[in-house]
């Protein structure tokens, strides 16, 4: 289910903010000192397909469109990222780091410390305003009680563990939610919560946030762009996720913007391995996309009931859709196979 409502650029805030600091830079100092650099990133982590991967996304703040968490841009590179690991997902089995422009850097596990250390291979590769590092990495769990579960994340300007330049954290610290076997809640941004349900074993990881995007729907597209839940839902399993024999029923409730809850659409991904593109609300099929270099089948479900056969349509579909009078929120619930690893 995609729930990300698109948000407002900041490119005005952000050209005034390089005007600004032109401006300080080029003005002559009283004292003769230098003007401290400004040094900002963010990072956010999601489940991967594989069960027990991870992708945490590190960006140094900046670019034409500034990062909603970021309140300007830095004004030199990043060269260094540190990650605590949970004691839930030690040690982690494997690493490895890229920019989205093909530069790897150099990337490991420490034992010791309990950290993946990722430095950038020299100077001229360091992270500018507004570039990203992909940092994807597996774990070895085999229990993962139900709560939430933070990444720990530092960055430096220098390229070495805890050196110089320390970068500043915008937004929250990268986190994974668990949901242990039978299911169990998550509490989201904003006020939204997911509650999964449905007869499994060992855990789901949960995330939030992503762009997933069903606007080229021919039939539902253009309603789509407006009227889908605020933050998108990732659900993945864990390492040690142990299918049941019946669906799994995974419910988002949130805030209404609007009261008619019919209005409201799912966009939903699943991965084409091991999957058959299921069929979707405008009567076809779901298309098949790239998403994080991963081959997902993406679509709008449709309603699980079917007025015209009077019957229940197979999964993945929308079992319930309903606005919560007592709370004014919009219930929404997917209904999808047991077996379903998945992103919506």
């Amino acid at each position: 289910m995609s729930l990300l409502r698109p948000k407002l650029p900041r490119l005005a805030f952000v050209a005034m903010s390089l005007i600004l600091m032109g401006a300080l830079v080029a003005a002559p100092s009283v004292s003769g000192a230098k003007p401290a650099a400004v040094k900002q990133f963010t990072a956010s982590i999601s489940g991967g397909v594989v069960a027990g991967s991870f992708t945490e996304t590190v960006t140094n703040c900046g670019g034409p469109i500034l990062p909603e968490e970021c309140t300007v841009s830095s004004t030199i590179g990043l060269g260094a990222v540190q990650i605590a690991v949970p004691t839930e997902f030690q040690p982690i089995t494997s690493v490895s780091a890229s920019t989205p422009s093909g530069t790897t850097w150099t990337a490991s596990y420490n034992a010791a410390t309990k950290t993946i250390d990722v430095i950038a291979p020299g100077g001229s590769n360091k992270l500018n305003p507004g570039q990203s590092l992909l940092i994807t990495f597996n774990a070895t769990t085999t229990a993962c009680a139900t709560g939430t579960k933070t990444f720990m994340t530092s960055a430096w300007g220098s390229n070495s563990i805890s050196g110089s330049e320390p970068f500043t954290l915008q937004g929250d610290q990268p986190a994974v939610a668990c949901v242990g076997s039978g299911g169990g809640t998550v509490i989201g941004p904003n006020g939204q919560t997911e509650t999964i349900t449905g007869n499994f074993g060992g855990s789901l990881i949960v995330t939030f946030g992503g762009d997933l995007d069903c606007s080229f729907d021919p039939a539902f597209g253009s309603q789509w762009s407006q009227f889908h839940l605020p933050t998108q839902v990732n659900i993945t399993p864990g390492a040690d996720f142990v299918a049941g024999t019946s669906p799994k029923i995974s419910t988002s409730k949130f805030p209404a913007a609007e009261a008619d809850s019919s209005s409201y659409l799912i966009c939903y991904a699943v991965p084409t391995a091991g999957h058959t593109a299921f069929a979707t609300r405008g009567g076809g099929l779901a298309t098949e996309q790239t998403i994080d270099g991963t081959q997902f089948f993406v679509g709008i479900l449709p309603n699980c009931y079917n007025p015209i056969t009077g019957g229940t349509r197979t999964e993945p579909c929308v079992s319930e859709q309903f606005l919560e009078l007592a709370t004014n929120k919009i219930v929404i619930s997917v209904r999808m196979l047991p077996g379903d690893p998945f992103k919506k």
